[in-house]
């Protein structure tokens, strides 16, 4: 028996622990027997496996068997979820156009304006029409630009994909990405209609930040607007809104404005409404221009675990826990694209509006599939990569966000060189208010000033190889060579 390489332990007073296993998804409070039996173990003393004590913590993961390989079985689990082939992932742009003017988009400022053409919609339908025996759920997402820029697009096409799945016993579902501004009550009853099951919608402050970034093309404020919208639907539309929070040094002070403000309209302790938080990162080329305004991966991390927690303790953010496996999104699935209104298919949402990133075409699905840009993307993993398979938390991140790794040319400022998820500098602080609030522990039960999140505990390496670092992030952290 031995300790897994997955345990992470958060100190509470009076010599008790917050022990969380990243493979096993464990989260429990150890008193000192707990600690003084797993230590002897660890180091290796002779004692007793039949004892109660360790049965309980190889129960939770905290110990594994000798003869057990933790990394290879996690690639196994993995790779299996991965690469299921049983469901397909759709994310359609009925256009790339949009409304909004925001500064910071990836797309960049000058994005087409064409309307998916029918011959494309066509080729979609027979695409999954074709692919009727090797599935058994197809998941759609609706995306832009502002995808309901073109509402008849998504109703004709939504309608046609319902009939083929229903016909086939296909599992039919779909989310939508909008900036909420035309999403009235019209707009979000034919949503709900066509299955769409959750909308994500955008705010980035109150209404004085909020309209100063997410502003109409035309100069004019959306605010209001959008929030008129979320207040109108929330109780009669069967859809569950995920407001996302974009975060950058201009608005950062300001979040909990927006809380306040939403609660104050009768927007919290809803079943079907909640809000998380994201990090403005220059991640493509047309966004390079606000890589000056984004936070640092430690200036977010600790804001962003006190979000969470006023967030829900106004009944507007979940209990955060550690995802699994939070880096297998479609780019890396081989049966997931994202077609754009030309027709031209992307593995990535970050790369629609450049189309020297599109791997192939709708009308060519078989070349589509087998050529080298697609294999970049699927021969991918975070486990060749060291500074992955070193950390603690790869069972929850996976490597986070592949096109860090694709395109890292393309990606400038510190998301380049530290590619890690916010988990990575402020998971102690998220698994206390988890506890903290399931009632396992008390406030008095630890002190702020020593749990803080060191990701060099979790691993050494928190930098994409072969990028130049810093000297103020080498100063940072200690680094080991790949």
């Amino acid at each position: 028996m031995k300790s897994s390489r997955y345990n992470i332990f958060v100190p509470l007073r009076e010599g008790r622990l917050l022990a969380y296993n990243g493979f096993s998804g464990a989260l429990s409070v150890w008193n000192q027997h707990e600690q003084e039996k797993y230590r002897d173990l660890a180091e290796g003393a002779n004692v007793d496996l039949a004892d109660p004590v360790l049965c309980n913590l190889a129960y939770g993961g905290y110990l594994v068997q000798d003869e057990i390989d933790e990394v290879s079985l996690l690639e196994e689990y993995y790779t299996a979820h991965r690469f299921n082939p049983r469901t397909m992932i759709l994310t359609l742009a009925p256009t790339l156009s949009c409304n909004f003017g925001c500064d910071y988009c990836f797309q960049g400022q000058d994005k087409p304006s064409a309307t998916m053409s029918p011959d494309v919609q066509d080729a979609i339908v027979d695409f999954v029409n074709r692919s009727r025996f090797g599935i058994d759920r197809l998941h759609v997402a609706w995306y832009g630009g502002e995808p309901l820029l073109q509402p008849k697009v998504i109703e004709s096409l939504s309608d046609r994909l319902i009939e083929i799945c229903d016909r086939r016993r296909i599992q039919y579902d779909a989310t939508i990405v909008t900036n909420g501004y035309r999403l009235d009550r019209e707009m979000a009853q034919s949503l709900s209609q066509r299955r769409v099951r959750t909308v994500q919608v955008t705010l980035d402050g109150d209404a004085k930040d909020h309209d100063l970034r997410r502003l109409l093309r035309t100069g004019k404020p959306t605010f209001e607007r959008i929030t008129a919208n979320l207040k109108e639907n929330v109780d009669r539309v069967p859809l569950v809104f995920s407001i996302r929070v974009n975060i950058d040094r201009r608005n950062h002070l300001e979040i909990r404005q927006l809380i306040d403000r939403l609660a104050d309209m009768g927007l919290n302790h809803r079943k079907n409404l909640q809000m998380y938080f994201a990090p403005v990162e220059a991640m493509t080329e047309g966004c390079h221009n606000v890589a000056g305004d984004c936070m640092t991966k430690r200036q977010y991390g600790s804001l962003e675990a006190d979000l969470y927690r006023y967030g829900f303790e106004k009944g507007l953010a979940p209990l955060p826990y550690p995802p699994r496996f939070h880096g297998v999104c479609g780019a890396v699935r081989p049966n997931a694209f994202v077609i754009t209104p030309t027709g031209d298919i992307h593995k990535c949402w970050d790369t629609v509006t450049f189309p020297e990133h599109k791997v192939g075409t709708i009308f060519d699905m078989k070349e589509t599939s087998a050529n080298e840009k697609t294999q970049a993307w699927l021969d991918w993993s975070p486990f060749v990569n060291e500074t992955c398979r070193n950390c603690k938390l790869l069972p929850n991140c996976s490597g986070a966000c592949a096109y860090k790794f694709v395109h890292s040319q393309n990606t400038v400022g510190e998301a380049a060189i530290l590619p890690c998820p916010s988990w990575k500098y402020n998971i102690k602080e998220r698994l206390l208010l988890r506890a903290l609030k399931m009632g396992a522990i008390t406030e008095a039960d630890y002190d702020p000033q020593v749990v803080q999140t060191d990701p060099s505990e979790l691993c050494a390496d928190v930098y994409l190889p072969g990028k130049a670092l810093p000297d103020k992030i080498a100063a940072t952290y200690t680094l080991s060579a790949r």
